[in-house]
């Protein structure tokens, strides 16, 4: 492509959709996939005697790429059709919001044969050994859920013991080991009898965490991270995201997580291409930050008196009819005018304000799914080994 070539709408969809389905080949997710990987080796053919089924937690904040461990591994184990049936080695489910042991029961039926109902009349003894004998027809070796802490969101503690006993019966005569991706708090659950119970059938949970800018080969692997982005957004001109600047104000903006670098720069590509620019400078990122994080909220504040964005107080008001202002100029006003709260344009205390807000946001994060040490010691993960 050429400099300021213009591509059409299509054009612009098909070179995004290469850039979002590029896997990056970085350590923790070759972990997350090798951890999966592992616990499906567990699995056992009919007629075979089994190994106990067990669980393994993925937890990890928005933007860590759970999710994208878990459907890569479903798009390279895709459903095989065959003279006896379909065999489905990976089955990929979402957990819906706020979900109960029935709705994710009916989400697992929809997945395993789409069509295929939950009855009402059905208790959990029946509903487990459908699922038992759909997963052993299909020969499915991993059943992985997504979304899984909405099995624990806003739940009190019968509808908490409720879930763990779903799982902990669906594990107990399963040839299918089961992977639960979500959220940290999934992993941070109070003690109860029958989690206790469910907690000796899981494997030490993984945390997918974003790679420490603090330390040299923390750092050295997230700016491979950006080389690799960079590489497939393949402009015309090169953006220099591994630059010290510009990497640190992408690490500021999105804390780290590959998902979010790879969301921002999957609209920055959209833009740039549909514009025609040759490559992403920090003000196309800035824009891209600006609508996706500092617009959510709208403004409440009606000043009759006060000066247009952008002009000077006192200045005369422009007379009704007199002529629009030029979008651009507007949207480049609304930007300056942010630039302290916007990592990409912020400069001297304001940017490293910012950083500190990252940098307070990840430690919490950090303090209640590691073993970072913080002032008070971390509760203890209800799904993993004990310490």
């Amino acid at each position: 492509m050429e400099p300021h070539m213009t591509l059409t709408d299509a054009e612009v969809s098909e070179r995004v959709k290469t850039f979002e389905h590029a896997v990056v080949p970085h350590e923790m997710f070759k972990k997350g996939q090798r951890a999966v990987g592992t616990l499906r080796r567990r699995w056992r053919p009919k007629g075979v005697k089994p190994l106990k089924a067990r669980a393994l937690l993925i937890l990890g904040e928005p933007g860590a790429g759970k999710s994208f461990i878990l459907e890569t591994l479903r798009d390279e184990n895709p459903m095989r059709v065959t003279p006896d049936g379909n065999i489905r080695p990976v089955l990929f489910v979402e957990a819906p919001k706020r979900t109960t042991p029935r709705q994710l029961a009916g989400a697992i039926f929809d997945a395993l044969e789409p069509g295929y109902r939950l009855r009402d009349g059905w208790n959990t003894a029946r509903i487990l050994s459908e699922i038992r004998m759909l997963c052993e027809e299909m020969c499915v070796e991993v059943l992985m859920i997504d979304e899984a802490h909405h099995l624990v969101d806003q739940k009190n503690d019968n509808d908490l013991e409720d879930a763990a006993e779903f799982l902990k019966q669906l594990l107990n005569p399963f040839a299918t080991q089961i992977v639960l991706a979500g959220l940290p708090h999934l992993g941070d659950l109070p003690e109860t009898t029958k989690l206790r119970q469910l907690r000796r059938r899981f494997r030490p949970p993984f945390h997918l965490e974003p790679y420490n800018w603090s330390d040299r080969l923390g750092r050295k692997k997230y700016l491979g991270i950006l080389a690799f982005f960079e590489r497939h957004l393949a402009l015309p001109e090169p953006s220099n995201f591994t630059e010290f600047d510009f990497a640190a104000r992408i690490y500021c903006a999105t804390g780290g997580h590959i998902g979010i670098i790879s969301g921002q720069l999957s609209l920055a590509l959209e833009a740039a291409l549909s514009e025609g620019k040759a490559r992403v400078d920090l003000r196309l990122l800035a824009r891209i930050y600006a609508d996706l994080v500092l617009r959510k909220k709208p403004t409440v504040l009606l000043d009759f008196d006060a000066p247009f964005l952008g002009e000077a107080a006192g200045a005369p008001a422009e007379p009704f009819g007199g002529g629009s202002p030029n979008p651009a100029d507007v949207a480049d006003a609304e930007l300056d005018a942010s630039a302290d709260d916007n990592p990409y344009l912020a400069q001297g205390e304001a940017f490293r304000a910012l950083w500190r807000k990252m940098a307070g946001a990840r430690m919490g994060d950090q303090s209640r799914v590691t073993a970072h040490r913080t002032v008070e010691t971390p509760p203890p993960s209800t799904f993993g080994r004990s310490a």
